[in-house]
């Protein structure tokens, strides 16, 4: 598995809640995915836009609504 800047495995999973309907959810991310994707809710299928990068070493995700709004 691949590695963040400290030599730990890289995070693959991350809670989030959708920005429409407000529902918690987890979603899963292979190592090597970077940029932004765009992903449904499985609740009320509306649309994400999901950020996906790195700060001080660290992975994160970031979940805003698709629509641009």
């Amino acid at each position: 598995m691949p590695l963040d800047d400290d030599g730990d495995e890289l995070q693959t999973t991350f809670d989030v809640s959708c920005p429409y309907c407000g529902e918690p959810g987890e979603i899963y991310l292979e190592p090597d995915v970077l940029g932004t994707l765009v992903q449904d809710c499985e609740v009320c299928c509306q649309p994400w836009q999901v950020r996906v990068g790195y700060d001080d070493g660290i992975r994160y995700v970031e979940v805003t609504r698709g629509d641009g709004e």
